[in-house]
């Protein structure tokens, strides 16, 4: 296959075409952002765990609820550019039902 001008342009609209949004998204300045309040969330998380630790019966679980919920949504964000649509994003993403439990523990202690 020889490479000529028509050829080679023709292969690189193709590529560009391949990428998803998401990954478009994820190379952005507005991505990296994304990824880096992903952090933060994520050391919320921890903190809101340490909280936990140091609390005892339904609340000590309803932290801890929080924290799981919390810390898995914000490994997601930061970590946006490792989600491909469609494959393996359920293992990352925090679940309805994570969300329903968490509500459910909010409400417990108020």
């Amino acid at each position: 296959m020889s490479l000529n001008r028509k050829t080679l342009r023709r292969l690189i609209l193709e590529e560009m075409e391949t990428m998803s949004e998401l990954q478009e998204f994820s190379s952005s300045k507005g991505g990296r952002k994304l990824k880096q309040s992903g952090s933060k969330i994520m050391a919320a998380a921890n903190g809101i765990r340490e909280l936990g630790d140091g609390q005892t019966g339904k609340m000590r679980r309803a932290l801890h609820d929080i924290s799981e919920f919390v810390g898995k949504l914000g490994r997601s964000l930061s970590e946006i550019d490792n989600l491909d649509e469609g494959e393996d994003s359920e293992n990352s993403l925090p679940t309805i039902s994570e969300l329903k439990r968490m509500i459910k523990a909010i409400k417990s202690i108020s």
